[in-house]
């Protein structure tokens, strides 16, 4: 039983030195590999690109990202393709700790790796930095369709043109129109409009004329470049002229709701600013020029219903006009027919007497038009400036017959 023991206590030694002496063995053997690896140098990493991000473009990406405060960095290089095309970027003092954006032109179109590494002088590079995004072309741009036009219409008293248009699908990332036009000057004019507007006024469109516009997309949110539809043309049908309101220059009291200059406190007065002959004054001699009518002052003319006739009953107004060509029109027309009513500019400071009209007046047209309509329009040219007395006369006799005028408006006539 000793003899065991003793056996096994001399034979322990043997196996820790066995054991100590192959630890040395691997050591040495380790070393020896390290030494031959780092025969140039230990392996030095230095900073890499930071925050990068990749921005979509047209047949490019944007690349944005902080170069760290390493200040051993001098160079930046772009991987993609697998590596088969790069990018070189300098990178001086100056950009250490500062943001950089640079373009990659890359024909091919979709989505493309890069590996983006940093230098120092000496090549050592930093640790890969991996990411993606994605290039537009030729293949996104020949879905584009362009944003077309419902109706256009140029309004004969304003003068603008209105154009309304057809919506759009936002997922094709379109987001406005670019409309460009000829303006009343001859210059050309760009105006753009949001996809959210359905509708824009042109002031100073050239009527007749046409206009070119294109749609805009973006196709994805992170894109640099915008995306244009093909061009489309229209010629927007439009009246040869441009009609301006001058009432307010020229005329005055020119209603609705006309004022009165008297009255008598219940229904019957004079039109204030305007001229009311002795013929017109059928209401007890005094009034009749002026109704106070469903709420509102009225030009009238009455005869009936309790009422004398009228003969030579003149409602006018006398005005300094330019040379140019001119609409007076009578709106809000409430009347019958009967007797003998005009609508007349004649050269001087009055109206002629309502049998003289048709030979004294500039230009004269029936009030009382067949049918019946809410407005009359009278319009006349003066070749140089001249006064002129413009409004109404009429003779009827007491059979019932009325004309009450609502307003009156005055307009220049431009040809184009």
């Amino acid at each position: 039983m000793k003899h065991n023991i003793l056996n096994r206590l001399f034979k322990l030694p043997r196996l820790v030195l066995l054991a100590m002496m192959a630890i040395t063995l691997a050591s040495c053997e380790k070393a020896d590999k390290y030494k031959e690896f780092v025969k140039d140098g230990e392996i030095s990493y230095i900073g890499k690109l930071d925050s990068v991000k990749v921005y979509s473009g047209k047949n490019r990406v944007m690349i944005k990202g902080m170069i760290t405060s390493d200040p051993k960095i001098v160079e930046c290089r772009v991987f993609w393709n697998n590596k088969k095309d790069s990018l070189v970027i300098p990178v001086t003092k100056e950009m250490i700790a500062d943001t950089i954006h640079r373009f990659v032109n890359i024909a091919t179109e979709g989505f493309q790796n890069f590996l983006i590494y940093t230098y120092d002088a000496a090549g050592n590079r930093s640790i890969p930095v991996n990411t993606s995004g994605r290039t537009y072309g030729s293949r996104y741009q020949a879905g584009l369709t362009n944003r077309d036009i419902t109706d256009a219409k140029t309004d004969e008293t304003t003068g603008i043109t209105t154009l309304n248009w057809l919506g759009m699908d936002r997922l094709t990332g379109v987001f406005a129109t670019d409309i460009t036009y000829t303006k009343l000057n001859n210059q050309s004019a760009t105006v753009r409009i949001p996809i959210d507007s359905s509708r824009i006024a042109l002031k100073d469109f050239k009527y007749g004329s046409t206009i070119n516009y294109k749609t805009l997309f973006l196709p994805d949110t992170i894109s640099v470049d915008t995306f244009y539809s093909a061009v489309s043309t229209r010629q927007i049908v439009a009246p040869a002229f441009l009609k301006i309101n001058v009432t307010n220059t020229y005329l005055k009291n020119a209603g609705g709701n006309f004022s009165r200059s008297s009255w008598d406190n219940s229904r019957w007065g004079l039109v204030a600013d305007w001229t009311t002959s002795a013929g017109a004054k059928n209401v007890n001699n005094t009034y009749g020029s002026y109704e106070f009518r469903n709420g509102s002052g009225m030009i009238s003319f009455e005869a009936g219903w309790g009422l004398p006739g009228i003969t030579d009953a003149l409602i006018y107004q006398t005005v300094s006009l330019p040379a140019g060509t001119y609409s007076f029109e009578a709106n809000g027309l409430d009347q019958n027919a009967g007797g003998t009513r005009y609508i007349a500019v004649a050269a001087g400071s009055s109206l002629p007497l309502v049998a003289d009209i048709p030979t004294a007046a500039i230009k004269y047209g029936i009030l009382n038009p067949q049918p019946a309509t809410a407005t009359v329009k009278l319009e006349f040219t003066l070749t140089q400036t001249t006064q002129v007395s413009i409004g109404f006369a009429a003779s009827m006799p007491a059979n019932g017959y009325y004309t009450k005028i609502g307003n009156v408006r005055l307009y220049t006539i431009q040809n184009l």
